[in-house]
């Protein structure tokens, strides 16, 4: 161990993996936690985190739920107490499963594209959305969040 953390060895050179600073400030401890939003696209949701994972938020606002892509974030609002503490909890990559599969959803993209339909499939970095006789698979990159009925 050094100052960088842990050290670990190529064929050609030693490489050092920090372990001294964290994934990510917004984590577990957050969930039942009132927070607002600021996305990319201008709109700003306010709500409670239902869930974390490394690249998405869950977020319950009226009756809906918000999947909100962190690449979509510009920042978020929370009381300034909330910045204490920390937990080394090793967060799920992913909220959207399979499991969501079926779901009628709407997708808000990143150049303000609204996109309604059934989730179809869900790969680790794109989702498949039927909508009538159409058929539209959207990288994950693009999406800033995908709505849910209340479950």
């Amino acid at each position: 161990m050094n100052m960088f953390g842990k050290k670990y060895y190529s064929a050609n050179s030693t490489i050092y993996v920090g372990d001294l600073m964290r994934d990510n400030i917004l984590d577990g401890r957050f969930r039942g936690m009132a927070i607002k939003l600021s996305l990319v696209n201008g709109d700003v949701l306010e709500g409670v985190v239902d869930d974390v994972a490394k690249y998405e938020l869950g977020l319950r606002v009226k009756d809906s739920l918000y999947i909100v892509f962190r690449h979509s974030i510009t920042y978020l609002e929370i009381g300034a107490s909330e910045l204490h503490g920390e937990r080394r909890e090793e967060l799920e990559d992913t909220l959207l499963t399979n499991d969501l599969v079926g779901l009628d959803v709407s997708m808000l993209l990143v150049n303000g594209v609204r996109i309604r339909g059934r989730l179809m499939k869900v790969s680790r970095y794109e989702l498949g959305l039927r909508c009538d006789d159409r058929g539209f698979i959207v990288p994950k990159s693009s999406i800033i969040y995908v709505e849910l009925p209340k479950i």
